[in-house]
């Protein structure tokens, strides 16, 4: 490919490279013409031929300067051009007029017209040869108009120029191809240097935007392990002394220490949504979706707002019995359903009635949403503030005076968690009316951002329960929550082995007739499946086979109606709930958080070594084998990822299960890369006691029983 230049200089350097190369051609045809005098060929006049030799020469020059210094080549293509009609017309009368050969040169001017401005100059330029050359004629008296020299010299121009009219034309054709051409070449150049410029920006840009996250994130962590350190201490001392202080006491002290249980356990709600915030703005927030019944959470959001609010509001709730089961997060969706109806009790008069209603869309479950709707009989909003509330820090009264407190973080972070699985929200409200806000939610999830690894943890008390009939899955459901368990429902027998391996439930219920495949099919199925085959499962059906059960797998046989005792019972024994309790090793440098967990956990039992850095814990580790570890990420020194990593690799402490309670953020990728060394995961900043005790307990009793489970994340 030619060398690309900018087009301008191109035609610069073309314009002087003509007027360089006349000097070459006139000072070629003197000597020519000087060679032909010699032989006799024709007659030169001397003095004629120096003066246009000269007069030529000078004239390229004067030609050459004013191009360098960039004048106009509509002025001066037109000049030199004539100049040459007039030095050739000079040079023909020179060599003898009408006897002389010269009159070909007029032919080399057509040719650089045609080369260097265009096909219709060169015409142009061909007309004014074949005039100069008659016309000098007949001023030199070799010629009278349409006499015999003067029709002989005509007929010499159009045979002249007829003969090379297509020539002249194909030279200009193909220098204004050259010289498009030359301006692709250019103008494809300055892209690729444009598109070369831009992809250093770009890259230059994603690596700020690289390096802004890193920061992000690192700030997110360092401000969740700063803010919820200190609030770990106040909730938990306070949460420890409100339990034993109760009655030792009087009754306004003992107000106080709630004040500052449940202003802690605020600051750290409002904490948590600021993170949050941040969380989905940086594309780190988390998707764990599952299935699950959307009846029993609203049931259970409506029993803990019961207990948490003084204007006794009257919970209506309207959801059809063969609502399907959803897949979303569970965690996000109790929370977007708890903020909610936190919002509408806060805007509604004291014992009114609030709404929850919940409508499956759709032809099919693969394609179809679930509408879900809170209605209040509050004050109402103004329709032109409903896109403000779902801003966030955004309130309709921000005033000083203001009514109503709140951060206006709450609708905020609904529309975001909504939005983040596929969903949307909407709100129908006008003052004085009341207000319905309602989301949709697919019913599989659609989330932006899915990490899969959640879908296969267990949870400590789901059971899966196989049963197409709706009363019969109420009547088990219902035995199986008053015990403590929770209930996810498949219908028929494909459903059944695919929540099976999906869920990992803590035991499985079955009956044995099912549309489609049969209970018999999917007991042998579930048996043969390596992730299914040591989950308990127990029949319960109207079909009386115990031995055929018995032999399939099954571990017990329930005919229907079930003795809700017996079932309850049995779940619980095959589950291994109970157990002697572990020792633990707390491996953290924080002093407080000692002290805090001794007090927690020596009431139930548990016996605790304490080591305050990753050195102390790995030896205490080795030398004293405890049950189970409980691990903070964040310690000076060594980190309580190379904790994790040390005690996995050593044979002796390989196989204790380990604990992580940390005020850290973590990460997706953080947490894939604890899921093969840790057990669980548990908040620090949360009342977590009693998910601490639990977490201890299901751990402990995995490592006993060798229970070969995937990781837990809480």
């Amino acid at each position: 490919m030619v060398a690309s230049t900018d087009p301008r200089e191109s035609v610069v350097r073309f314009d002087l490279a003509i007027q360089k190369s006349h000097i070459y051609v006139y000072s070629g045809a003197l000597l020519v013409s000087l060679i032909g005098r010699a032989f006799g060929v024709f007659p030169l006049r001397l003095a004629m031929a120096a003066f246009c030799w000269v007069a030529s020469s000078a004239i390229a020059l004067l030609f050459y300067e004013l191009f360098r210094r960039r004048h106009s080549r509509s002025v001066l293509n037109p000049l030199w051009l004539a100049t040459d009609v007039i030095l050739v017309t000079s040079a023909v009368f020179a060599t003898g007029g009408i006897n002389s050969p010269w009159y070909l040169f007029y032919l080399t001017i057509g040719a650089a017209a045609a080369f260097a401005v265009g096909k219709r100059v060169a015409y142009v330029v061909c007309v004014a040869s074949a005039l100069a050359y008659l016309g000098m004629l007949v001023l030199a008296g070799q010629a009278v108009p349409f006499d015999a020299n003067f029709l002989r010299a005509l007929t010499r121009m159009l045979f002249l120029f007829g003969a090379s009219f297509y020539f002249l034309g194909g030279i200009a054709d193909l220098q204004q191809k050259r010289l498009r051409i030359r301006a692709l070449e250019y103008e494809e150049k300055s892209q690729i240097d444009e598109l070369r410029r831009l992809t250093i920006e770009l890259e230059s840009a994603n690596r700020l935007i690289q390096e802004s996250d890193r920061l992000k994130s690192q700030f997110l962590a360092n401000m969740s392990h700063e803010l919820r350190t200190p609030l770990n201490s106040i909730i938990g001392f306070s949460e420890i002394l409100v339990d034993r202080l109760q009655g030792s006491v009087d009754a306004k002290h003992y107000g106080f220490l709630n004040h500052i249980h449940a202003s802690g356990q605020h600051l750290l709600g409002i904490i948590n949504d600021i993170l949050d915030l941040s969380k989905i703005e940086a594309g780190k927030m988390e998707i764990y979706p599952e299935f699950f019944g959307i009846a029993p959470v609203i049931e259970s959001v409506c029993n803990v707002m019961r207990g948490m609010t003084k204007t006794y509001p009257r919970f209506v709730v309207d959801v059809p019995n063969d609502l399907p089961l959803i897949e979303t997060d569970l965690a996000k969706f109790k929370q977007v359903l708890f903020n909610l109806v936190s919002n509408a009790i806060k805007f509604s008069p004291a014992e009114s009635t609030i709404t929850i209603s919940a409508r499956f869309i759709g032809a099919t479950e693969e394609e179809g949403s679930i509408n879900v709707s809170v209605a209040d009989e509050g004050i109402g909003i103004d329709p032109h503030h409903h896109e403000l509330i779902f801003e966030e820090f955004r309130q309709i009264d921000a005033t000083v005076r203001r009514e109503f407190g709140g951060t206006g973080l709450g609708l905020a972070l609904v529309k975001r968690f909504v939005e983040l699985q596929g969903g949307r929200v909407s709100v129908e409200s006008s003052p004085g009316c009341g207000s319905t806000f309602s989301f949709r939610l697919p019913v599989r999830s659609r989330a932006a951002v899915v990490s899969r690894a959640a879908e296969i943890e267990p949870a400590d008390d789901r059971i899966l329960v196989v049963e197409d009939d709706a009363n019969a899955f109420d009547l088990i459901a219902s035995a199986l929550r008053s015990a403590g368990y929770s209930a996810a429902r498949a219908r028929y027998g494909e459903e059944a082995i695919r929540l099976a391996c999906d869920l990992r439930p803590l035991a499985i219920t079955l009956d044995l007739v099912l549309p489609g495949l049969d209970g018999w099919e999917v007991l042998k199925r579930l048996k043969a499946e390596a992730v299914t085959r040591e989950i308990p499962i127990i029949i319960i059906s109207v079909v009386e086979n115990r031995d055929l059960g018995m032999a399939l797998g099954a571990d017990d046989y329930f005919v229907k109606p079930v003795d809700r005792e017996r079932l309850l019972g049995r779940v619980r024994a095959l589950a291994s709930r109970t157990g002697t309790r572990p020792r633990l090793l707390l491996i953290d440098d924080d002093a407080a958080v000692h002290a805090l967990l001794d007090a927690e956990l020596s009431t139930a039992g548990f016996a605790i070594e304490s080591a305050f850095n990753g050195e102390q814990g790995l030896l205490a580790a080795r030398e004293k084998s405890p049950d189970v570890i409980i691990l903070d990420l964040m310690m000076p020194g060594m980190s309580g990822f190379e904790v994790a990593d040390s005690l996995k690799d050593d044979p002796l402490t390989a196989n204790i299960p380990i604990l992580v309670l940390t005020s850290k953020e973590i990460s997706a990728d953080e947490r894939r890369d604890l899921q093969s060394k840790v057990a669980s995961f548990v908040q620090k900043g949360k009342s977590a006691r009693a998910q601490l005790i639990r977490e201890i307990q299901r751990v402990g009793q995995g490592a006993r029983n060798a229970r070969s489970y995937p990781v837990i994340s809480t």
